[in-house]
């Protein structure tokens, strides 16, 4: 039998596509291995927010032509946010990939992935591949993933759209994965229901601009949720996965959400419903309204302000981090310096601190010129992380003595680790298997990133 291998880089919404990629494949009839050598089939699941997660897709493929060496019939896919064009080797019009990668054979789009058999076809007209239904679907979320991101089936990451209608200049994503489209909300919770059946104790929901769900022009465009009224899509959405508590659900949480389409209807539900956590990761990326205007974040800082002052307001106790990029196009050191004090002033409990990098195909890259030298960049970045630890000091002492629930990710012998309610990694000792559990931990002491407790 044919042996696959997926690689995958980047973000959650990556790791939630190679599910269903996996889930392909094996109704393709491949069966999955780790070893590369081992091999028939490989694709790379890749992302384009970072050039570092280019550069190491670019390393691996190098390696493809030596293991081609080995297996003449090896097939080698590049899937994800570097592609633009679905094509094999042999199509006319292929993905400029092809230019720069003699080892590839396929490229594929994302929510193309229905084509990857045709596409392998094409390739080798040989091989013993299985024909499924799955072929003729046009939309990929139809696919039923495998949900093996996590070690236990306690918890599962659900994808609820594809693609960006916002634009933000730095960004590819708009382009590697097209306008935002909203999976139907009969879907969702068909895939729901079944993760809860089998176990699953917290679900995190994922997309783009997540609470942007239902809003997008394609949904406008359609009507799809016409029925709902002045109801926000993404909020019924949180209101009927709720439900599911009755089932086994414990906690909801979704990523990564958009500050325009942070409604008072999302706030309120946020604090009334049983299954949602009291934390939030909601990227601002500038505390500086220029800086905001030129990577067109449609908000300016105070609007940021006063979305996070009615959520501490409705959840006093809740735990709020985001994204900050450093070093963006024209970016002063007035406009740092506004950043730096916007993070202190928010009081952030943690962030994830970016230098800028010019992704080729974005807005920036053909219009702003990248004139921030690494070395500012650099200095910028630690100044603001050494805020971040400080931050993070301060968030975590404020549980010291306190119990709470811990959801049990990894055990090494003893050792276990886990994320309480809000989203802080706890470390304990524990004597039989957790893992998949939700346990009461009192904390004794905070460190730096984490706490440290004992099991109740």
């Amino acid at each position: 039998m044919l042996k696959y291998l997926v690689e995958t880089y980047g973000c959650q919404m990556n790791y939630s596509d190679t599910e269903r990629m996996e889930a392909y494949l094996d109704a393709l009839g491949f069966i999955p291995t780790k070893d590369f050598e081992d091999a028939d089939f490989i694709m790379f699941n890749t992302c384009s927010i970072r050039q570092k997660a280019e550069d190491r897709v670019y390393g691996q493929m190098k390696k493809m032509g030596q293991l081609k060496k080995q297996n003449p019939n090896l097939i080698v896919v590049v899937t994800g946010c570097m592609v633009r064009k679905s094509s094999s080797r042999y199509s006319v019009d292929r993905d400029k990939l092809f230019v720069s990668m003699p080892s590839l054979d396929i490229a594929l789009n994302t929510d193309e992935l229905p084509q990857l058999a045709k596409l392998t076809r094409e390739i080798n007209p040989n091989l013993k591949i299985h024909e499924i239904e799955e072929e003729s679907l046009e939309d990929y979320f139809y696919i039923t993933p495998t949900h093996t991101s996590h070690q236990s089936k306690a918890q599962a990451f659900v994808a609820i759209s594809n693609g960006c209608d916002k634009y933000c200049t730095y960004c590819i994503v708009p382009y590697s994965r097209g306008r935002e489209k909203s999976r139907s909300i009969e879907s969702i919770l068909k895939e729901a229901e079944g993760l809860v059946e089998n176990g699953c104790k917290e679900m995190t929901i994922i997309g783009q601009t997540v609470n942007s769900y239902g809003l997008s022009q394609h949904d406008e465009e359609h009507k799809t949720f016409e029925y709902l009224g002045d109801k926000k899509p993404f909020v019924h959405l949180l209101e009927e996965l709720d439900k599911l508590k009755e089932k086994g659900l414990k906690r909801v949480r979704f990523t990564s959400p958009h500050p325009k389409d942070m409604s008072d209807q999302l706030i309120d539900a946020m604090a009334r419903l049983e299954t949602q956590m009291p934390y939030l990761h909601l990227p601002v990326q500038s505390g500086d309204d220029r800086t905001l205007k030129r990577m067109n974040r449609t908000y300016d800082t105070k609007s940021y302000k006063e979305i996070l002052k009615k959520l501490r307001k409705k959840i006093p106790d809740i735990s709020i981090s985001t994204d900050i990029i450093v070093g963006f196009c024209g970016e002063t050191e007035e406009e740092f310096n506004n950043t730096y004090s916007f993070f202190k002033e928010l009081a952030f409990e943690h962030g994830y601190l970016a230098q800028y990098s010019e992704r080729q195909g974005t807005t920036a890259a053909k219009f702003i010129r990248d004139d921030i030298p690494k070395s500012v960049k650099s200095e910028r970045w630690h100044k603001l992380n050494e805020l971040l630890k400080e931050n993070s000091r301060n968030a975590l002492k404020r549980f010291k003595g306190k119990t709470v629930n811990v959801l049990v990710e990894s055990q090494e012998a003893k050792v276990c680790h886990g994320r309480s309610e809000h989203f802080k990694t706890v470390q304990f000792n524990s004597g039989r298997k957790l893992i998949g559990e939700i346990v009461p931990v009192k904390i004794t002491d905070s460190k730096q990133w984490l706490l440290e407790g004992e099991l109740v």
